[in-house]
């Protein structure tokens, strides 16, 4: 990792990191003093403490008419980006509501390979109505992704609950808590895995590096319930779990 790159995940940039770290090393000093030390440009520097400043990392004091800064504890940091999360949940609602007003009501997104299809899996934990309902083998998905991922477990932890169409020769299920499964009819031919939540549904394509699709339609959404209650009713109850 490059000496001045290590605030770009937050992003900073490097000439402001090297503004504020040559000013945490001194504590308190003028424009000049932060320049000379930051090696960098005066003019430039009183831009970028300005946005220090912006950011609460730095503060300013008089003395003697010379303005002078001084760095705040980097743990102001944390601070920063608290209040930024606190600004992102409340302003997503607002957003969440633009999706979609421009007439179209469906929307297909394609994901190409393993880590684009797990990701894509992931939005059904953010499931409104906290219900999940899943057709496919979970065997053939777990080896394919290399894994489970926790995803289980965080379902679990969200309250979402799911139903479950699987084969005979599936991963059994860890535990039967907000988690109903039935076992399909032998001769049932289905290489994809789907899985149905909202007004969405998802597909996994076991193909090459895997292919996957998440279609936001309400009508096809519910014609893909439709089916999996159809098939629900013809699948049988487990043994066991």
């Amino acid at each position: 990792m490059d000496k001045y790159s290590m605030l770009q995940p937050l992003g900073i940039d490097q000439k402001t990191e090297r503004v504020y770290r040559a000013l945490l090393s001194i504590a308190d000093a003028t424009a000049f003093r932060i320049a000379k030390e930051a090696g960098l440009k005066r003019t430039s520097v009183y831009y970028l403490l300005e946005e220090l400043i912006v950011m609460g990392l730095v503060s300013t004091y008089t003395h003697r008419g010379v303005t002078r800064y001084v760095a705040e504890n980097p743990a102001k940091l944390k601070s920063l980006f608290e209040q930024k999360m606190i600004l992102a949940e409340r302003i997503l609602p607002e957003l969440q509501k633009e999706i979609g007003t421009s007439g179209r009501k469906t929307a297909i997104r394609i994901f190409e390979g393993k880590e684009a299809i797990q990701r894509m899996s992931e939005e059904a934990l953010e499931a409104k109505d906290k219900k999940i309902l899943s057709l496919g083998s979970s065997r053939k998905l777990i080896e394919f992704l290399g894994g489970k991922h926790g995803f289980g477990a965080r379902r679990r932890k969200r309250g979402i609950f799911t139903r479950s169409l699987r084969f005979e020769d599936d991963e059994k299920s860890t535990g039967a808590r907000l988690h109903d499964t039935r076992i399909l009819p032998k001769d049932f031919n289905f290489p994809v895995f789907m899985m149905i939540f909202d007004k969405k549904v998802s597909l996994v394509l076991f193909e090459s590096d895997g292919i996957g699709l998440l279609i936001a339609s309400e009508n096809f959404a519910n014609a893909m319930r439709s089916l999996f209650e159809v098939l629900w009713a013809f699948s049988r109850i487990p043994a066991r779990y």
